[in-house]
């Protein structure tokens, strides 16, 4: 139940300012999309061609930490987007909170992951209560456990409006993961390859809305 001293979410708002932030970011904000989402596709290909059990979980480990230092460009550009003339990030030598946020990162997506894979409910949870930490690293300089302590905190009695937010971005994965799927079931399993290019081209545009929009609901709620 949302306590009656936190104005709610407006998801409309926060979805329409997300779209208007892609915009914003334009070009810079999509290449850094890009890269962020090569990591997954990567991952993915070599999976196929080794197919070792072993060799694949390593794989998707070193992925969180990579992924983390992908995700760092793509958080402070679409935080940028959404925050016109608003300083959002620390200087680019300020390594400690990179370096912070990249295990912070690793932390958040193995137990979502987790969650997920075995609980559902747990996983969706986690992702709604710490979904900001990113964001307060970025502008606050927080460390990892204090921006997801905050992160709890600003959540506190909108989870269910956020989400609605990223549950409209998660959608926008599905078209990404059923041209993975479908075109890897053509030619006895031959088309992986072109099915993670396919998966790596519609999901990029899906990243980049869905960090803006997570950043859309950042902004309102530090600052509702």
């Amino acid at each position: 139940m949302r306590p009656s001293n936190i104005p709610p979410l407006p998801v409309g708002r926060v979805l329409r300012n997300g779209l208007a932030g892609v915009r914003a970011g334009g070009g810079p904000l999509v290449a850094r999309a890009a890269i962020l989402m090569a990591v997954p596709t990567a991952v993915r290909l070599v999976s196929v061609a080794t197919g070792n059990y072993w060799t694949n979980l390593a794989l998707w480990i070193l992925a969180l930490v990579v992924a983390g230092y992908g995700a760092w460009p793509v958080s402070r550009t679409a935080l940028a987007a959404v925050s016109p003339g608003a300083g959002t990030g620390p200087p680019r030598d300020d390594w400690w909170a990179r370096d912070g946020f990249v295990r912070s990162s690793a932390v958040f997506f193995l137990t979502v992951a987790v969650g997920t894979l075995f609980f559902i409910v747990p996983g969706i949870m986690v992702l709604m209560i710490y979904s900001l930490y990113a964001f307060l690293i970025v502008e606050r300089r927080a460390t990892g456990f204090q921006a997801l302590a905050r992160s709890a905190e600003m959540t506190s009695g909108n989870r269910i409006r956020l989400l609605g937010v990223v549950f409209v971005c998660a959608l926008l994965f599905v078209p990404g993961v059923a041209a993975l799927y479908w075109m890897g079931t053509l030619d006895g399993g031959g088309q992986e390859v072109a099915g993670s290019i396919a998966f790596w081209l519609l999901g990029t545009p899906a990243v980049a809305i869905s960090f803006t929009s997570v950043a859309a609901a950042y902004r309102e709620l530090a600052h509702g």
